[in-house]
């Protein structure tokens, strides 16, 4: 059962169904197939600490899409900095609680996911603004 999520990974190529290409930079991403959100990972991640970090973060994103009107309609919504920013700070600290409890530095992981959600949602000149929110969001003690 621990390495479930490798199913579709392996059924889907053997079905007929190819994977559609991540986008450059991306190490896994969700999107919609038939209505659901469905997750790919990238093929050198399946088997690393890494891919259960991005697992975790990418079931966040199934999870908001899930809990939407509807699977398209949350990546229609994605339309503007602060609500791209709003989206990946909960899949931002899932990531960090699973990379921190294999041993990573949770201000440098609190820092770089920061500049990272910025870059993603274009809104690089307010990364600082980010990396407030990230960390308050992810503090362990709320």
């Amino acid at each position: 059962m621990r390495f479930s999520w490798l199913l579709p990974l392996i059924l889907f190529p053997l079905l007929g169904r190819s994977a559609p290409p991540i986008p450059r930079g991306y190490l896994g991403y969700t999107f919609c197939r038939d209505g659901l959100p469905e997750t790919w990972l990238r093929a050198d991640l399946v088997g690393t600490p890494q891919a259960a970090e991005v697992l975790a973060h990418e079931a966040v994103h199934r999870r908001q899409a899930a809990e939407a009107r509807s699977c398209d309609a949350f990546f229609a919504s994605l339309t503007s900095a602060r609500r791209v920013i709003d989206v990946e700070i909960p899949a931002y600290c899932e990531e960090l609680s699973v990379a921190v409890a294999r041993g990573a530095d949770r201000g440098a992981m609190l820092r770089d996911y920061a500049l990272r959600i910025s870059a993603q949602s274009g809104a690089m000149e307010n990364r600082l603004d980010v990396l407030t929110r990230l960390t308050s969001a992810c503090d362990p003690g709320t």
